[in-house]
């Protein structure tokens, strides 16, 4: 609706003779106008400095007629606009109860179809706070995708071979009577913790003992070709554990995928695709191995075959974006993936161009940086790794503590709810690129920058709504009162909303919404500390419940393209 207003103001500047391109701001100050012109570009067509520029707009500009706008000022390089608050109270309330759900939706997308491709946990392994963000990450950025219009596919692509696999069974080789053991463990915990173990053990060995790695190296070849009955048998029921584990996880966190693809799958087509990529000089033989020279182009150096003839990683990528393509023939593929896979990926895109033609410019790499947590937590890993779900046991376990004597039905559900909002804002709220140093405390506070604050000024709107049952809401056109300035404020951050999801979607980036919805719920709750609503007088208090009426359904849209839900009582 911003956008509305804008293009409005707009519009007066085009009838004054304005013709230059033009991009209205907010001020950092209310004192300074609700939007302002920057007038830079202007003043170089007009071949006069900016302030002078802008004054000569402003005089241009006051001889028209100004419906929306109240006031206009020339102040340095800037116009200032100040809207007529009974107007936009009117605009705003009227377009988003007009609009309902679909209010901040956009047609940035046009239908356009968009793989997100994200969480990507190898099978065998443990499911980490890195693993969380990815998840988190790119559940949010396919809500807002979708918020924007595309046709959005979320994918994940899931390491089911390799050698983190062969150091898991052999860990498991080692256990006398694992058969018997395998048998006493109930539950798909269990069974993981087992697992995880078992990797551990496998690993530690692999680094240390020259006859262990060759053990680990022959079991991963047995994996390969799927001919020993008893590592297969062994292989098949450990790796439906831990997809059963990672569709546990997914549950929790509200995430969904359409299409699951599996690196064991991709092995046999991306041995021939990196043939034909030798012979066609795109790849090149070294040593025993099949590689891509990067670093004749400012790349890495990668093996795509080992000198066993078996595919890497990289080979295999090479299939999965080939079957993409044919199944979905998507406009963009965008990889929600580590920081430390960059210079990976920038050699993958660049073979693909070669062995792929039309992937050219349509794969992304999004990348995520670090998860780490403050001191006095780091106790509790599980070995090197930070596991994502005791991180989120961790911070239920905190609500539960904060809620003891809270009298809301349901305690455990709400308590879930809340700590999975309080993990998922903390994620979000920090760009993707930026590294995170997870705090505890200030993840569930409900005064603070925190998912626990944002849910809680929601439940108190809910509240106050429950309360005013029966109250008849005003019709603002028709009031006789002057909208002040918290309002006014709280209407301006309401009708900003569309843009506002338009602009994460732009950049990718969900931590754009996640701030504008911690800048609204500040400006509720001034409004509700300097603003009383039941106790008000009629006329007032009607608008007011008006007002909270709409501010509800758009802190709720907002947080659930964040997939965070909201409860009703806390």
């Amino acid at each position: 609706m911003i956008l509305e207003i804008k293009k409005q103001i707009k519009n007066l500047l085009q009838e004054a003779g304005v013709e230059v391109e033009i991009d209205l701001v907010y001020p950092p100050k209310a004192e300074l106008g609700d939007l302002a012109l920057p007038c830079f570009a202007l003043a170089k067509a007009m071949k006069v400095n900016p302030i002078e520029a802008a004054k000569a707009v402003t005089e241009k500009l006051k001889t028209k007629d100004l419906k929306l706008v109240d006031k206009i000022e020339a102040a340095g390089p800037y116009v200032n606009f100040y809207l007529n608050s009974q107007a936009l109270a009117d605009l705003v309330l009227r377009e988003i109860k007009k609009q309902g759900k679909n209010y901040g939706k956009n047609n940035l997308g046009k239908s356009k179809k968009i793989l997100v491709e994200f969480a990507q946990p190898n099978t065998h392994k443990a499911f980490h706070i890195g693993h969380l963000r990815g998840t988190l990450a790119g559940e949010s950025l396919a809500r807002i995708l979708e918020n924007a219009d595309y046709k959005v596919t979320r994918v994940n692509y899931q390491g089911d071979v390799g050698m983190h696999i062969a150091k898991c069974l052999w860990g498991i080789s080692q256990i006398r009577n694992y058969k018997s053991e395998i048998r006493n463990l109930k539950t798909i915990v269990e069974k993981v913790k087992w697992l995880g173990e078992a990797y551990a053990a496998g690993a530690k060995a692999f680094e240390e003992s020259e006859k262990s790695r060759q053990e680990i190296t022959a079991i991963n070849e047995k994996i390969y070709l799927g001919e020993d009955k008893e590592i297969k048998k062994l292989y098949k029921a450990t790796r439906a554990w831990s997809l059963a584990y990672f569709a546990k996880i997914y549950k929790r966190l509200g995430t969904k995928f359409d299409r699951f693809y599996f690196e064991s799958a991709m092995a046999r087509a991306a041995i021939e695709i990196v043939k034909a990529a030798l012979r066609a000089g795109v790849l090149e033989q070294s040593q025993g191995a099949v590689i891509f020279a990067g670093s004749k182009q400012g790349l890495h150096d990668r093996v795509f075959l080992n000198r066993l003839g078996l595919p890497t990683y990289e080979a295999k990528d090479l299939a999965l974006a080939e079957k993409q393509f044919k199944e979905f023939n998507p406009d963009k593929i965008i990889h929600v993936v580590a920081r430390e896979q960059s210079e990976y990926f920038k050699v993958l895109f660049k073979v693909l161009e070669k062995t792929l033609p039309e992937s050219r410019g349509r794969e992304k790499h999004l990348l995520y940086g670090w998860v780490s947590l403050k001191s006095g937590k780091m106790s509790s890993r599980a070995g090197q790794v930070v596991l994502g779900e005791w991180l989120l046991d961790g911070i239920k376990k905190e609500i539960d503590d904060i809620m003891k004597d809270s009298r809301v039905g349901d305690k455990d559900r709400v308590a879930e709810a809340v700590a999975s909002a309080a993990v998922k804002y903390a994620f979000l709220k920090t760009g993707l690129k930026n590294d995170i140093n997870f705090d505890f405390k200030e993840s569930v506070s409900l005064s603070g920058d925190s998912g626990p604050y944002l849910l809680y000024i929601v439940a108190r709107i809910k509240s106050i709504l429950n309360k005013s049952k029966g109250i008849k809401k005003l019709k603002v056109k028709k009031s006789n009162f002057t909208v002040n300035e918290y309002e006014k404020s709280l209407l301006l951050k309401l009708a900003e909303f569309p843009e506002a999801a338009a602009r994460a979607a732009r950049a990718l980036d969900p931590s754009v919404l996640a701030q504008y919805l911690f800048n609204l719920a500040q400006l509720f709750n001034s409004f509700y500390t300097q603003c009383p609503i039941l106790k008000a007088e009629k006329e007032v208090k009607s608008f007011r419940l008006s007002l909270i009426q709409v501010v509800e359904p758009v802190m709720e849209r907002g947080l659930s393209l964040l997939g965070i839900k909201t409860v009703d009582k806390m």
